[in-house]
């Protein structure tokens, strides 16, 4: 199992595209054994790019018998993966979530590393981290905070 989800997260770096990969390589697995249409799941180029990328020993890992079990037991370590939360302004596209995605993997020394990116518009220029439960803010937001008083301060002196 370990070994298939190593696959998946080779070029897999956040907690969304990792579901979201496993609900298409679901869709495509089942159809290949048990025929059918996929339904409710529009398959983008960039996505069958990414089925056609997996190595034909990867494939050759399911069968009709086991595709159910592999598939849940893949979904179930989902919540055993090392997690980092990040907090940005902005959504990363594919190429920014990689650049994250490898540094984060690289800094954490973890190659299983996957990200939980949210949004939080209230940060300037930057970002922050919550790693092993433990909040980080590392925007401007935190460090203007942190300087309130003496910023105001300042700001008094040209108001007289």
């Amino acid at each position: 199992m370990n070994e298939l989800l190593s696959i998946i997260l080779k070029d897999t770096y956040s907690l969304s595209q990792l579901k979201h990969r496993l609900r298409i390589l679901k869709s495509n697995l089942l159809k290949t054994f048990f025929g059918g249409e996929n339904q409710n799941l529009s398959l983008t180029a960039q996505d069958l790019n990414w089925l056609k990328s997996l190595p034909s020993s990867f494939y050759q890992k399911f069968t009709k018998d086991n595709v159910y079990q592999i598939l849940g037991g893949l979904e179930k370590g989902i919540p055993d993966l090392p997690t980092l939360t990040m907090y940005l302004t902005f959504e990363p596209d594919d190429a920014t979530m990689s650049q994250i995605g490898s540094v984060a993997r690289k800094t954490f020394n973890s190659p299983s590393l996957i990200l939980d990116i949210k949004l939080d518009l209230k940060l300037i220029a930057g970002a922050a981290l919550v790693w092993k439960g433990v909040y980080r803010d590392y925007s401007l937001r935190s460090k203007i905070e942190s300087r309130k008083a003496e910023i105001f301060e300042g700001f008094k002196k040209f108001l007289r």
